[in-house]
């Protein structure tokens, strides 16, 4: 596998990596640098080889495309060094140019796989939309890419959908779901609307991930209810800005953030923390068409969902599962967590039906589907 992020941290390589290796399989995952050098360890059965580029957070079209370029390039190298080592090579997107370090493979007949994760031309479009030329360029490449790959796996089927229309190479959806081996149903968790209350948001630290608003909306509650807390775990671009901006609120006893990335394996024990989580996405090129991942997890351990609104997040989940904030702004936002904060029994009737959606949407299930595709393409 060849993905650009931080192995511990990326829930959806990690679940598929460590279900092959713990059929027997043997896996080799190479991602990005996070120490002061790089190293090679064994993670639950999976060798990560860590290249020497380290991660680049910023507005940089250039320094983004440097780093993919360095990357790809010393994946290919080190691809090139063990071809003979291996029957499938699986990119993880963005971009989807990696799918070509398996370039080595590929002209020994061996099979391609590209996960689209999030299509690389929706960041672009979201951070560079003043650049149509560059945006031109990347979709060409996504294009390019799909053809190169043998099949195309993705994180939903409205994803998958999409993606048929733009290549004629095969497209599996492989939900974007929990690890039931380490998300599993919590006791619930009671509240009174007078008393303590603790919202969450974890993830990526971004304007578009709408955490700002989220400050913003348990600043607005702080009469009506004096309990309310938010915790925020994450990194990313905006961190220093989010402190700065929480700051300027004066919402800092209300607001706990801790900028520190957290591995997959500690949400479900920070999730067991909260009596409502938050998915405050700002609608735009990228979060237009997303199932967000941290939907699912919340729902996979029953914690009562306050979301934005879009046809894919719809599609899963209706009013009987979620509260809608629409809009995600900041009195949107306000609304929807107050509508929860003042109704926990209907939140409970609400977390009670999501647990049973996600009894056919947890990772047990859609494993199979997994290794379906990468046992077609490896012959087996």
């Amino acid at each position: 596998m060849v993905v650009v992020t931080d192995y511990r941290t990326d829930a959806r390589v990690r679940r598929q990596a460590e279900a092959l290796a713990g059929r027997g399989d043997e896996v080799t995952v190479l991602a990005l640098q996070v120490g002061e050098r790089p190293v090679t360890s064994t993670v639950n059965g999976v060798r990560v080889v860590e290249l020497p580029i380290r991660k680049y957070r910023g507005a940089s079209a250039g320094a983004y495309l440097k780093l993919y370029g360095r990357f790809s390039w010393h994946a290919l190298r080190w691809a090139a060094k063990n071809r003979q080592r291996f029957d499938l090579v699986q990119a993880h997107s963005m971009p989807e140019t990696l799918v070509f370090c398996g370039l080595p493979q590929r002209l020994r007949g061996l099979p391609v796989l590209l996960d689209v994760h999030d299509l690389t031309s929706k960041t672009f479009e979201e951070k560079f939309a003043s650049r149509p030329a560059l945006l031109g360029s990347v979709r060409a490449s996504e294009r390019a890419s799909m053809r190169f790959s043998t099949e195309v796996i993705t994180a939903n089927e409205p994803y998958a959908e999409m993606l048929r229309g733009l290549t004629s190479t095969r497209v599996t959806s492989v939900l974007n779901c929990p690890d039931d081996a380490i998300f599993q149903r919590r006791e619930w968790k009671d509240w009174t609307p007078g008393g303590e209350i603790v919202a969450g948001y974890h993830g990526l630290i971004a304007e578009r991930q709408g955490v700002f608003q989220a400050v913003e909306a348990v600043e607005r509650l702080r009469t009506e209810f004096p309990g309310l807390r938010l915790r925020i775990r994450g990194a990313g671009d905006d961190a220093p800005r989010l402190h700065e901006h929480i700051a300027k609120l004066g919402a800092g006893d209300r607001v706990a953030f801790d900028d520190t990335p957290i591995a997959v394996t500690d949400l479900p024990a920070e999730l067991g923390n909260l009596h409502v989580g938050l998915v405050p996405h700002q609608l735009g090129p990228l979060t237009r068409d997303i199932l967000p991942n941290k939907i699912m997890e919340y729902a996979g351990v029953g914690v009562p969902i306050v979301t934005f609104r879009n046809a894919t997040v719809e599609r899963y989940f209706d009013e009987r599962a979620v509260v809608f904030a629409d809009p995600a702004d900041g009195p949107g936002l306000a609304t929807a967590i107050a509508d929860v904060a003042r109704d926990p029994e209907a939140a409970r009737v609400r977390a009670d039906h999501t647990l049973k959606l996600m009894e056919d949407r947890m990772w047990s299930r859609q494993r199979d589907t997994y290794f379906e595709v990468i046992d077609r393409m490896t012959g087996r």
